[in-house]
């Protein structure tokens, strides 16, 4: 089930302040945060402030009870319909006043292969202890409009000092690429909050925020592919862009794993977001057990979702990627749909075509014209499903209601190709309708009922429910007082409509 793309304000916002040794307990995260916290994370009290609008107070309960409704019933997945592999476009907007946040292009290049090589748990990220969530991700080849483009976008502006209450849709307002089809990511060289100072390392909104103005991922510069411990900041926020919630999120309640915690069943329970040494290890919580795990484990520190020393990052589940997957199909899926990964058309075509009609009744045929340019294939598809390949195309409609006609052409150019779509409305033509002379007729008295509908061929009457007759006309005598619902179904063999009026039969009624 895909839910419906609607905009919201859900942000999860990272702070990781020269990444400092703290441990939060678990009920300071319960807790509301004191000012100090904003060394991690000051995503509670955005939270807070998205959620005193209603819209994405609901959608965002909406998504979890659909992904707890879902994990509940297919606790591995295993309804999931993935491709081999997820690709998801990016487009990188540096936002910069010519200082060393102006990074390079080969830096960006790097960036985006640590991301990808988290994400595929290869290289660097070490294979022997995460999986391959079979997400990769490419700079996007095509901009909005079509044309080449190197995924790299460079904006000229001081604001690449912001502050995130105050600067997030300004700066994102100064470069942005339609949010439904392309990850767009914010390189600036710092990022304060007026509540918690300076030092945020990044932020990402989460995917009910999809196609909205805020939707993205906003990080320091000095970090995107600087070295692979430090893209684990992108890692992060991508992460959460895809659902996830830190592993430490409501430290170690775990009466339900699919509500508690990060809602992630495989991940251990986690009350602590203290560095510990890659080599060493942790336990900060003993509710393991309520996930299914056969003992107490360790804090899984190593996973991309924890803080601590992002030199130690190198994981992510299988069910935290089951969580992104699902997100993907049902909330971020026009990615999916996006042309950005493709090399750019070299041979402009246009789609497009005239109907003979777009309203008419059912039986009748539309003839569909072919207008298109510089076209050599074509896909006619009526909802989706084809019904031609021609140039031109005829459909003949035996169903009432609206249907979406498209047609997709494509030329030589394998990367070439345009979509235009109409709707057509088929309606009922047949009008039921009857007329008597004996409104009120007595028990046992006949009255005729003489039939005026028109654009039909056969007739059923009933009298409350039960069938009295199958011709154009009727005559019906009521055997007792009391009132009756009469009923004339008229049909042309491919619609049908009913027309009913109320019979008031009573002992000595005027019968004229």
């Amino acid at each position: 089930m895909r839910m419906k793309r609607t905009p919201s304000l859900l942000l999860f916002l990272c702070l990781f302040f020269g990444l400092q040794a703290q441990q939060i307990s678990q009920q300071q995260i319960l807790q509301e945060q004191a000012p100090n916290e904003h060394e991690f994370c000051a995503h509670q009290p955005i939270m807070k402030m998205a959620a005193t609008n209603p819209a994405w107070q609901n959608l965002h309960e909406q998504i979890e009870k659909d992904i707890y409704d879902y994990f509940q019933q297919n606790p591995s997945g295993q309804d999931l319909t993935a491709p081999a592999i997820y690709t998801l476009p990016v487009v990188v907007h540096i936002i910069h006043d010519n200082g060393a946040e102006n990074i390079d292009d080969a830096t960006v290049l790097d960036g985006i292969q640590h991301l990808n090589d988290a994400f595929a748990n290869v290289g660097y990220y070490d294979p022997n202890t995460g999986v391959d969530t079979e997400i990769q991700f490419c700079l996007a080849k095509r901009d909005p409009d079509g044309n080449a483009t190197t995924g790299i976008n460079r904006v000229v502006s001081p604001l690449t000092e912001m502050v995130l209450e105050t600067d997030d849709i300004t700066v994102k307002d100064l470069s942005r690429w339609d949010p439904y089809h392309y990850i767009n990511i914010w390189l600036v060289r710092e990022i304060c909050s007026s509540g918690i100072g300076c030092g945020v390392a990044g932020y990402a909104y989460f995917p009910a925020a999809h196609g909205g103005p805020e939707d993205g991922i906003m990080m320091e510069a000095a970090f995107f592919g600087a070295d692979p411990g430090s893209s684990g900041v992108q890692i992060h926020e991508m992460g959460h862009y895809l659902g996830l919630y830190h592993t430490f999120q409501g430290g170690c309640v775990n009466n339900d794993c699919l509500s508690d915690g990060d809602r992630v069943c495989d991940t251990p329970p986690d009350g602590s977001t203290a560095p510990v040494p890659c080599n060493g290890s942790a336990n900060s919580c003993s509710t393991d057990a309520n996930s299914g795990f056969p003992s107490d484990q360790d804090d899984l520190f190593q996973d991309y979702m924890d803080y601590g020393n992002f030199n130690c990052w190198s994981v992510f589940t299988q069910g935290q990627t089951d969580r992104m997957h699902w997100h993907i199909d049902n909330v971020r899926f026009s990615l999916l749909e996006s042309q950005a990964c493709q090399d750019p058309c070299t041979s402009d075509l246009t789609a497009s075509f005239d109907a003979s009609l777009t309203i008419l009744p059912v039986g009748n045929q539309v003839d569909f014209d072919n207008t298109s340019f510089n076209a050599s294939s074509y896909n006619w598809e009526i909802d989706g499903v084809n019904f031609a390949n021609s140039e031109d195309a005829s459909f003949t409609f035996n169903t009432t209601g609206t249907f979406e006609i498209c047609l997709e052409i494509g030329n030589s150019d394998p990367n070439c190709s345009d979509r235009y779509c109409e709707f057509i409305t088929v309606n009922c033509p047949v009008v039921p309708e009857f007329t008597t002379d004996i409104f009120y007729p007595n028990p046992t008295q006949v009255v005729s009922y003489v039939n005026s509908s028109s654009g039909a061929t056969n007739y059923t009457w009933t009298v409350d429910g039960s069938i009295v007759g199958t011709g154009t006309d009727l005559q019906y005598a009521f055997d007792d007082p009391g009132i009756y619902t009469l009923c004339l179904t008229a049909d042309n063999d491919l619609c049908e409509a009913e027309y009913c009026l109320p019979v008031f039969v009573t002992e000595g009624s005027v019968s004229e």
